[in-house]
């Protein structure tokens, strides 16, 4: 077998792994869920779960790419929606509610009509910088929100503060990538 083949699937595999760990905490502290941005939370990690599962079926069993990116964008859809809510559940400004819920089914329209739009046989990757950048300026209120507000107990033991600061670190980095792919001449890494 290939090196780089190999190297790809441990990669692959250890990614997926990584997006089931969430569900199988989920689970285990699951009498600890008690406020509805956790149980939110929840269903985020089941459907990542699911959408990760399901994205293995479309590349190793159907080895369908056109599959595997409908898969996708279905699943950045899906992951917008439920962390901008997640976020409009542990926000307390009246006014940015108003905006997270606003910016869903227009997020999920303008998503809707990229994918329908674009190149079936490649991956796009307009919506996923958006959606990206959205979460992360929506979570950098989350933690201005945070800042500015007095509470009794220190914020690192709140759990939708690490939740946050997850999702602002994956965002981060998955913007940055998206921009890359976006950017790079290399036609082989834009094919991966």
């Amino acid at each position: 077998m290939n090196k780089l083949l190999l190297i790809q699937n441990y990669l692959y595999y250890t990614t997926l792994f990584s997006e089931i760990i969430p569900l199988i905490f989920c689970i285990l502290f699951f009498k600890k869920l008690n406020t509805r941005a956790l149980k939110v939370f929840f269903i985020y990690s089941a459907l990542l779960c699911f959408f990760s599962v399901l994205s293995l079926i479309s590349l190793k069993v159907f080895k369908s790419r056109e599959f595997y990116f409908l898969v996708m964008s279905a699943f950045n859809i899906f992951e917008f929606s439920i962390i901008a809510y997640f976020l409009y559940q542990v926000i307390r400004n009246s006014i940015f509610k108003k905006v997270i819920l606003f910016s869903i089914p227009v997020f999920a329209i303008y998503a809707i009509l990229d994918y329908m739009l674009s190149d079936k046989t490649q991956f796009n990757n307009h919506s996923h910088i958006i959606s990206a950048l959205g979460l992360i300026l929506f979570i950098i209120y989350f933690f201005y929100e945070k800042m500015k507000t007095v509470v009794m107990y220190p914020l690192y033991q709140s759990a939708t503060f690490w939740i946050c600061v997850g999702f602002f670190l994956y965002f981060a980095g998955t913007f940055f990538f998206f921009l890359f792919i976006k950017s790079s001449k290399d036609a082989d890494f834009k094919r991966q």
